[in-house]
């Protein structure tokens, strides 16, 4: 069963050697790796034109972002099974052997395959590795159950820990190419949303970099604009496959999260409205940890704001 490891590529010389290398080692032989430059303005492309072959590609289009980097690799892959993989990280070399044989034993084209998450900075050999709030090792025969824990800070995923058909990347469609922020997530939301289930393999890990220079590290206008947008679609994948009460919940947890993150007035009153239509107030939650910490950072000012954006008509 053929693997094809997609990797978007951008300015990225100093870490796609190594990046190529380990992909190269992994213990399933049955795969082929595609890799697009985009646009990259330093030497990441003629790195990359090194290591072609019959089973490595390399790619390269004008500079429009990782989602469309993404949607021309899948464009270009033949593997029966998809993995992501950004091109500043690892993945463990049993990693996608011991998933594809998990995979195999369920043997539902709908299925999704986890991992664990490592996070690292600097030289993989040289740190300790931290372990990320990662997938439950419970198995999620309703995927709505998962999208929530997430929304919930249950739990933390990112693109490289899934393997999954491409019969189900097909179905779901598209990365969206507007989103500069938490595209991943936007798009494995609605892959989980229209999976079987999904199965955590104890086996084989990601190896995440900490960089300084990382798009989840973004807090630009673009940045935040990107963020709701991935919200509001993330909140309607949810709410679509279960409109309770604990649901929307889950989906103002979301929102909230990034209140603290951004000290941004624009993602603030956007989010209250979001929020009041999802039927809560931001008051709802004064008495939560998250709101705490976010009134002793914005103060009682904005948050009356806030409040005063819920109840306008």
């Amino acid at each position: 069963m053929k693997v094809s490891v997609l990797i978007p590529m951008y300015n990225a010389e100093k870490y796609i050697s190594a990046t190529i290398e380990n992909v190269l080692k992994q213990t399933w032989a049955d795969l082929e790796v595609i890799i697009v430059d985009d646009g990259s303005t330093d030497n990441s492309y003629d790195l990359a034109k090194q290591y072609e072959s019959p089973n490595v590609h390399i790619y390269k289009q004008e500079n429009k972002g990782a989602s469309a980097a993404r949607n021309l690799a899948f464009e270009k892959s033949t593997g029966e099974l998809i993995q992501y993989l950004d091109a500043d990280d690892f993945l463990s070399y049993n990693k996608i052997e011991a998933q594809v044989k998990l995979y195999s034993k369920i043997n539902d084209r709908n299925a999704i395959i986890a991992s664990g998450i490592l996070l690292f900075d600097g030289d993989l050999m040289d740190t300790i590795c931290i372990p990320h709030r990662q997938m439950s090792t419970n198995s999620y025969n309703k995927p709505v159950d998962l999208l929530i824990d997430i929304c919930r800070e249950k739990y933390i995923v990112q693109s490289s820990i899934w393997l999954v058909h491409r019969d189900l990347l097909t179905r779901v469609g598209a990365w969206n190419e507007k989103l500069t922020l938490n595209d991943d997530g936007e798009y494995f939301f609605r892959v989980v949303a229209q999976s079987s289930g999904v199965y955590f393999c104890s086996q084989g890990a990601v190896f995440y970099r900490n960089t300084p220079q990382s798009l989840s590290k973004q807090v630009s206008q673009k940045a935040i604009e990107s963020q709701l947008l991935a919200t509001q679609v993330m909140t309607q994948v949810i709410t679509g496959l279960e409109n309770s009460k604990r649901a929307r919940g889950a989906c103002v947890n979301f929102y909230m999260q990034y209140i603290t993150r951004f000290h941004s007035n624009f993602y603030n009153e956007q989010a209250a409205v979001e929020i009041k239509k999802l039927g809560f107030n931001i008051n709802t939650f004064k008495k939560s940890t998250l709101y705490k910490i976010a009134y002793a950072i914005l103060g009682q000012k904005l948050i009356k704001k806030l409040s005063k954006i819920y109840y306008k008509e």
